[in-house]
């Protein structure tokens, strides 16, 4: 829609300037880059805005506006939406989380300071580094009054999150078995969400997912172990640009690399699952458009 709006802005103002400056502009009828090719788009209409502005076909304001709205398409991560390193202590306020199933805290002791969850799996020792097997608890999320007898602990926050958004998770996994599950929802069930998997000790380390109301779908994966713990901190961050493409790195590598364009709205939330193992979340940062 912003695409269109700004062509026909473009058009509107090369017309409204011959009636001051003669140009060799006429009536543009090339045919729009296909749908996805937003970057060729962007090229082509700074390449008018810049014939127009050498031509003084419009306004100085309305070009600068417009060389905005494209800087804005071609940066739409420019601005910090949420960040919490849990330096006060607490994950109660500022910003506020909510606690959803089994129990979180923030650990203020020794070098990885941070929000802490343990779930610790029947059949599961601590150190041993066995594997587990945990049940698929990828449903909606669980807000206060639903009850739940899964094995695992949640947590979330609302956060106003653009469609297009960079999100960094600094943390420390000190348990080679289970799952830990995080990302953006949509709506107050938060029944619509974009999910990082990591599963330590597991052939398959990492994986993509998307949750709507049909169901959840595995955008794609890392198919090989991805240990992380080494006793560091780790940084997995999850990008998403416009046109849907979307890329998970661990430590600045990228792991997965996949498009879907079936959740276009902004996002109304964090939520953070863990279905087995010990995590320090050191902090938590998600950076896009105001």
């Amino acid at each position: 829609m912003r695409r269109a709006v700004a062509i026909g802005l473009v058009l509107l103002a090369i017309a409204g300037g011959r009636a001051i400056a003669e140009t060799r502009y006429t009536e543009w009828t090339g045919a729009q880059p296909a749908t996805g090719d937003i970057q060729g788009f962007l090229q082509q209409l700074n390449a008018m805005i810049d014939e127009a502005a050498a031509a003084k076909a419009a306004d100085p304001l309305f070009i600068q506006d417009l060389r905005a709205l494209v800087a804005s398409y071609q940066n739409p991560i420019n601005a910090v939406l949420f960040s919490d390193n849990f330096a006060d202590g607490n994950y109660t306020q500022n910003p506020v989380w909510t606690v959803s199933a089994g129990q979180w805290s923030v650990d203020r002791k020794g070098a990885n300071t941070g929000l802490t969850s343990t779930i610790i799996p029947p059949g599961a020792t601590p150190g041993s580094g066995s594997n587990v097997k945990i049940s698929d608890i990828l449903g909606a999320i669980l807000l206060p009054g639903q009850q739940t007898s899964a094995q695992y602990a949640s947590i979330y926050t609302p956060a106003a999150i653009s469609n297009a958004f960079r999100m960094k998770v600094e943390l420390a996994s000190l348990e080679r078995f289970g799952r830990l599950d995080f990302g953006p929802y949509q709506g107050s069930s938060g029944n619509v969400a974009y999910r990082v998997t990591y599963m330590p000790n597991a052939a398959t380390g990492l994986a993509l997912l998307r949750v709507t109301s049909q169901g959840t779908a595995t955008l794609g994966s890392y198919k090989q172990a991805l240990p992380l713990e080494d006793g560091k901190r780790h940084v997995i961050e999850f990008t998403r640009l416009p046109g849907g493409a979307m890329t998970v790195s661990v430590d600045g590598k990228a792991l997965i690399q996949a498009t879907d364009n079936s959740i276009k709205q902004p996002f109304n939330g964090l939520l953070f699952i863990n279905s087995g193992g010990r995590y320090i979340f050191k902090t938590i940062t998600v950076e896009g458009s105001k």
